[in-house]
């Protein structure tokens, strides 16, 4: 979905998020703004240095644009490294005075009186899936039968924590200042910025790393007993003795629930169906002899299911047929 907005617009969005008073939709609708082209991205880098440069402290806040204005002058001229700047981050800056007093309202309504935010929890059911934006721009897809607890806002100066019962994949949103945490009942999940698949339940706590690298530790009582760095293309698991073992070789199918896109590389039919019967939610039974031997390679990106086992029963010169069960695969 294309979305277009005026430079005044974005500004007060890029000032709502440097002052972290941004809404989840306002985040969802910035975040789709900034990829839709290279422009918008350029923009925003712009408009968020500048920001960062007239170092505007809340309390300075207020709606004389005049005095606002000199406030911002007197910084840009003060900074040495800003002299490269080009005339249309001063028209920027001009539009930020207006911005900031908005921005400013809602500052002093959700920050300034107790920087408390409130904690919200958000449930899957079978079958289910949600996308989440947090208030710093980190997105969340949560998968089904799981829960996600967050803040309405990233309050904490040092660290943003949620906590999560279930399986999720996260695109954090960088921020080497403040680590992003993500825990469960004795796991802990550390990291920058990265994308990363991690499920915390009683029966697996595991982390699969996408892109970046991330820090997974078990802990008791808040002490940390053991701890890895699990890298991209990579993947942690917690054994039931609590140590914590590192795979270098991941089985990307754990994603499809979040990409609909199933991969097979020469796998065994026991390995092929059991991610199928996972994917689809359907029972599907096998009544083969040594179905290890039956080998399967291909690609199913969004495939309906009997389209999926038509194809592979094809392959493999299997058949099917529907039960009240679920499925059956089978020899002649």
């Amino acid at each position: 979905m294309s979305i277009s907005m005026s430079e005044i617009e974005v500004w007060e969005l890029v000032v709502k998020r440097y002052y972290h008073t941004l809404s989840m939709e306002e985040s969802e609708r910035l975040n789709t703004w900034l990829v839709q082209n290279q422009a918008n991205k350029e923009l925003v880098e712009g408009m968020s240095q500048l920001l960062s440069q007239t170092n505007i402290d809340s309390e300075e806040i207020n709606y004389n644009s005049k005095i606002a204005w000199s406030g911002i002058e007197r910084r840009i001229s003060s900074k040495s490294n800003t002299r490269h700047l080009i005339p249309t981050m001063l028209r920027w800056a001009a539009a930020a005075v207006f911005v900031i007093g908005l921005a400013s309202i809602a500052y002093w309504q959700v920050w300034a009186p107790s920087r408390v935010s409130e904690q919200i929890t958000v449930r899957t059911k079978g079958g289910e899936s949600k996308k989440i934006v947090l208030s710093d721009g980190t997105r969340v897809w949560i998968n089904e039968n799981s829960s996600l607890n967050f803040p309405t806002e990233f309050t904490n100066d040092s660290v943003r924590s949620i906590q999560l019962t279930g399986e999720a994949f996260l695109e954090v949103t960088h921020n080497p200042q403040k680590p992003f945490l993500v825990k469960g009942k004795q796991v802990e999940t550390r990291v920058l910025g990265t994308s990363f698949r991690i499920q915390l339940t009683d029966q697996e706590s595991s982390v699969m790393v996408v892109t970046g690298k991330v820090r997974f530790s078990y802990k008791e009582n808040e002490k940390v007993m053991s701890s890895v760095v699990v890298e991209k293309g990579a993947e942690a698991v917690a054994n039931p003795d609590h140590t914590l073992l590192v795979h270098s070789a991941l089985n990307q199918n754990k994603l499809a629930w979040y990409t609909g896109v199933l991969e097979f590389k020469n796998q065994p039919l026991t390995e092929v169906i059991a991610d199928l019967s996972s994917y689809y939610h359907i029972p599907i039974q096998i009544h083969v002899d040594r179905p290890h031997d039956y080998l399967f390679t291909g690609v199913f990106n969004h495939t309906p299911a009997e389209t999926a086992l038509e194809t592979i029963c094809y392959s493999l010169h299997l058949r099917w047929k529907k039960t009240n069960q679920g499925y059956l695969i089978f020899t002649d």
